[in-house]
């Protein structure tokens, strides 16, 4: 398997309760593509360092990374 990097997302939240039901969220979820003629693949999204509070919010860098065959 390749793993390929393919976005980026910067999560930002009011409060750190939010931003962790956000982040969890996007991490649990699986993206599965096995539809393709050429490939199958997946990912998941993937957090990117550590949170940031910046003024009145909370902001975590996150990564999409997938995996193909």
């Amino acid at each position: 398997m390749i793993r390929v990097q393919r976005k980026y997302k910067i999560v930002k939240a009011s409060s750190l309760k939010v931003l962790q039901e956000e982040v969890n969220e996007l991490i649990q979820k699986e993206y599965k593509d096995t539809e393709g003629f050429l490939y199958r693949a997946s990912g998941r999204w993937q957090c990117m360092g550590g949170i940031v509070k910046d003024d009145e919010n909370w902001l975590q860098p996150m990564v999409f990374i997938q995996e193909e065959e």
